[in-house]
């Protein structure tokens, strides 16, 4: 099967898109699901990649300080 040059661009874009969403995933500190993560600090320690559900019910559990988040686990 021989592709045209606009199938083997388009695909060439597909695999590049494909690449970048792969390499935004990470593993969430709190709930161990592969997805989209962002950076925040739990309880003053260093940096942890939580998903949005996870970053969310926390700043939910500590609305007073932006930024902090609470230790997902309980005391």
């Amino acid at each position: 099967m021989q592709l045209t040059m606009t199938e083997t661009e388009e695909l060439s874009q597909m695999r590049d898109n494909i690449r970048r969403s792969v390499d935004a995933l990470e593993l969430c500190w709190s709930c161990q699901r592969v997805s989209e993560c962002e950076p925040a600090t739990v309880d003053d320690g260093p940096p942890v990649w939580l998903c949005s559900d996870c970053a969310t019910k926390s700043r939910l559990r500590n609305p007073g300080e932006q930024g902090r988040l609470a230790w997902p686990f309980g005391s």
